[in-house]
């Protein structure tokens, strides 16, 4: 193998809180400590959204959303122009391929550059033969090679290790389980010769384990309204839309309300299971490691970075040109400079209306309504759970980050966005029916 261009192994797992994968909470987890000590591992990497796929388009071209045009996961056509990882190392004459599930298929543009863009359903987990298929063929690879895995066994629908205890969070579980099927994997790759690189796209909120919780979640969300065919999740969407929101009440506030009323251990949602509807630092921060040939022993970084950051740290480690026009730095090549993190809630039914923008930056977490009067402020050094929303006593901060959000914004709406066809609108609706979004 030419030793100037190193193999390149980039994992995500969906839905990877930064806290959970650190083992700040629950059960101790080897893996990031292993990838702190061999390399640089970054515990506050901000995802550009708290959905999937504008998460994945965003850390594959090093651009935001208003630059590759994955708005949504409605929106989900890459721009033509996007130049994409895969893209990168294939002109640089690497073997790529990527496995992937959920909602990037083939139809979103995100397979650009690759030799082999494999989907997996749902039930082909690390749990299966198909792993160890996987672990065969990638020590049987021939460099040099880029290869992306996209992992689901975190995702709302939980798939748990044969050894998940019933005393253990389902999502803790979910994450000590693949990230010992990693270390597995990781036993085939000449760590000489690869770089390695694990992230998650964004976070998620999950069943905690308490009465209290799951009673939030049933009485909120699932008892059935008598003579209607409606649960309780149609009546706070129909009271939201007929009552409150025409004046002007804001349903995150209270929810926040709820939230600090019913605080635990970490951060977590009140009603809430999953990700998508706001831009809480347990829904965006996520991790990022990477170790291999060339890369600093850093340990662990603390300073604020961004996913769009992991396209250009990527193909500078490995050598490989990249274009100018990205939005992302190199973290591992001297001081990091700090930058706006844009992000953004965008949910999964396509209405814009609901969709928060937000930023986080210089200490603080601003989110503002699209199109409406939602203005959320939080001080994230005296209040990093997110639970006091300061806007109010701050209005100069407000100005400053609504200005940074507003320009970012005002970019989205200038875009011309690659036209969706009927056939890939029918074919995501279903693949995200089948996937618990819709």
């Amino acid at each position: 193998m030419d030793r100037a261009r190193p193999n390149v192994l980039f994992v995500c797992v969906d839905a990877l809180r930064s806290d959970f994968a650190f083992g700040d909470y629950g059960a101790d987890k080897p893996l990031f400590e292993r990838l702190e000590r061999e390399g640089t591992a970054f515990d506050t990497m901000v995802a550009a959204a708290s959905s999937t796929t504008p998460c994945v388009a965003s850390y594959m071209t090093g651009t935001y959303p208003p630059d590759h045009g994955v708005l949504s996961l409605r929106d989900f056509s890459l721009a033509d122009d996007a130049t994409t990882l895969a893209e990168a190392f294939a002109a640089a004459g690497y073997d790529t391929s990527a496995s992937v599930t959920g909602p990037i298929t083939d139809d979103t543009g995100l397979d650009a550059g690759f030799d082999r863009y494999d989907y997996r359903e749902r039930d082909t987990t690390v749990y299966t033969d198909w792993f160890d298929e996987y672990r065969r063929e990638l020590d049987e690879a021939e460099g040099p090679w880029f290869r992306y895995l996209h992992l689901w066994e975190a995702h709302v629908h939980k798939d748990l290790p044969p050894d998940a205890d019933a005393d253990e969070i389902d999502y803790d579980a979910a994450v000590r389980g693949v990230f010992e099927k990693l270390q597995r994997l990781l036993e085939v790759v000449d760590r000489s010769e690869t770089i390695v690189a694990i992230t998650g796209d964004h976070g998620e909120a999950f069943r905690d384990g308490t009465w209290r919780h799951r009673a939030s979640i049933i009485g909120f969300n699932q008892v059935p309204i008598p003579f209607t065919d409606k649960r309780t999740r149609n009546v706070r969407s129909d009271v939201y839309d007929q009552y409150l929101r025409p004046r002007g009440i804001e349903t995150e506030e209270w929810y926040n309300s709820l939230r600090k009323a019913s605080a635990t251990e970490f951060p977590n949602a009140f009603h809430r299971i999953g990700h998508g509807y706001h831009v809480y630092d347990f829904l965006t921060k996520v991790p990022f490691a990477v170790a291999g040939p060339g890369v600093p022993t850093g340990g662990r970084v603390t300073d604020q970075i961004r996913s769009v950051d992991i396209f250009p740290t990527l193909l500078d480690a490995a050598g490989v040109d990249r274009p100018d026009e990205v939005s992302g730095q190199d973290v591992l090549t001297g001081s990091i400079e700090h930058r706006p993190a844009h992000v953004r809630a965008v949910g999964a039914s396509g209405e814009r209306e609901r969709w928060l923008d937000g930023v986080r930056y210089e200490g603080w977490k601003y989110v503002q309504g699209r199109n409406r009067e939602l203005c959320q402020l939080f001080d994230l050094e005296s209040d990093p759970k997110e639970l006091e929303n300061v806007a109010d006593e701050f209005p100069e901060v407000v100005e400053r980050l609504g200005g940074i959000v507003d320009e970012h914004v005002a970019r989205e709406r200038q875009l011309e966005t690659t036209a969706v066809s009927e056939g890939a609108e029918q074919r995501m609706t279903s693949r995200l029916e089948d996937l618990g979004y819709l």
